[in-house]
């Protein structure tokens, strides 16, 4: 079988690639059998596109996963004190998450790139993985202006060179930027991402100014008389930045109906994190299960991440596929609407050519095998996404090399 997040859906089903070219794809008698071609047969698996993970930490692959214990300050203050600070460090970290990451069947990714470090980016493009590195600032009151300098500083001096991987800019969060330097990252031209109502201690702070990450800003010393409670939703609050310019907007476990619409009409692109939402278990506070099928309904562009492999319960890999199977096993989700949201959705929220991330004729991200554990299945998708084995590449960039029939 072969399937995508558009049009493509058949099975049996043949994909004929040439040079990185999708040729044609469908049914095996729609595609004939063309001359001077090599057929690899895989019986007990699905084709799907290459995945596009849009919110990962891959500087935080080294970091050693514990349980969360229902404090978020104190796993904030855990994973500030274990993260890597100097720059060899950086980029073995970022250098394993790579491999992980297309291990995974990664062939796009949005990596958020901590202590404002250019080295993630730098890993990107020798490694030749496709994406973008939101270079992440923090900035309230009398630091705004540092913030802002950091991210002018950047876009001055880092040109894409007509890479894949492209610098884009990343004001932490509500809590730890303040307005002006959401401002300042929507005008400076490049793709811009956030951590926006996450969690309910962000709610509190933005709302009341008090709580565990008004504490954090004090003990870090951050805090000063400049800071002050916008008294109002996260969203409220950073409404206009928002509007003017499309953001990727990470996990929004705390939404409310209201703010649908509006995500729609600034094209928002939510970074959905299944698997990190479950082990920090939210949502909390009796609030409703994540709004990701309203915003979809809503026609809300809602893409897949993985957030930090501390939260990952998949060692030997980082895959929005794991994203997919959690969706599909609790929620039901239909899987080519899970495909959808790891593929093309993520493709369009990082600016890159959804296209790319479909089984249609033209150019190619990748081609993935996903393995099915029965023959007999209805919907062999479904079946795949009953399954844990990992995808395996059939056409795509992993180590450099072409699939190899086994």
């Amino acid at each position: 079988m072969i399937a995508d997040g558009d049009a493509v859906w058949a099975a049996p089903g043949a994909v004929l690639v040439e040079s990185g070219r999708i040729l044609a794809s469908g049914s095996p008698q729609s595609i004939g059998t063309p001359s001077d071609t090599e057929a690899v047969d895989l019986p007990r698996s699905v084709l799907i596109p290459a995945l596009v993970n849009v919110h990962s930490h891959l500087d935080l692959t080294h970091v050693r996963p514990v349980p969360f214990s229902d404090d978020f300050r104190s796993w904030a203050d855990y994973v500030r004190t274990e993260r890597a600070v100097e720059d060899d460090r950086i980029a073995a970290a970022v250098r394993r998450g790579i491999e992980l990451s297309r291990l995974g069947g990664t062939a796009i990714i949005g990596d958020i790139a901590g202590n404002g470090s250019l080295i993630p980016l730098r890993e990107l493009r020798a490694a030749g993985l496709a994406g973008v590195s939101f270079l992440e600032v923090f900035g309230t009151g009398q630091r705004e202006e540092k913030a802002i300098g950091r991210l002018r500083h950047a876009v001055e001096t880092c040109s894409d060179d007509d890479s894949n991987a492209r610098l884009g800019l990343q004001p932490h969060a509500a809590y730890s930027c303040g307005e002006s330097v959401y401002f300042a990252a929507a005008s400076l031209g490049r793709p811009v991402s956030t951590h926006l109502a996450e969690t309910l201690e962000e709610l509190e702070f933005v709302a009341r100014g008090t709580g565990p990450l008004a504490d954090l800003l004090k003990d870090l010393g951050v805090w000063d008389g400049t800071v002050t409670a916008p008294q109002v939703h996260p969203i409220d609050w950073l409404a206009q930045a928002l509007a003017a310019t499309p953001f990727v907007a990470a996990h929004l476990n705390y939404v409310e109906p209201r703010h649908l619409g509006w995500l729609a009409a600034w094209n928002t692109t939510v970074a959905y994190c299944p698997r990190a939402s479950t082990y920090f278990g939210h949502p909390q506070g009796g609030n409703p299960p994540h709004l990701y099928r309203q915003m979809l309904d809503a026609g809300v562009n809602v893409a897949l991440g993985t957030d930090s492999s501390i939260c990952l319960d998949t060692p030997g890999r980082i895959s929005v596929l794991d994203e997919m199977r959690l969706l599909h096993r609790r929620d039901g989700t239909e899987p080519r609407k899970l495909l959808a949201m790891a593929t093309t959705a993520g493709a369009r929220g990082l600016g890159f050519d959804a296209r790319l991330t479909t089984l249609a004729p033209g150019p190619t991200a990748g081609i993935l095998a996903v393995p099915c554990t029965s023959t007999a299945s209805d919907d062999p998708l479904a079946d795949a996404l009953n399954g844990d084995d990992p995808p395996r590449w059939v056409w795509g960039p992993i180590d450099g090399r072409e699939f190899e029939d086994e």
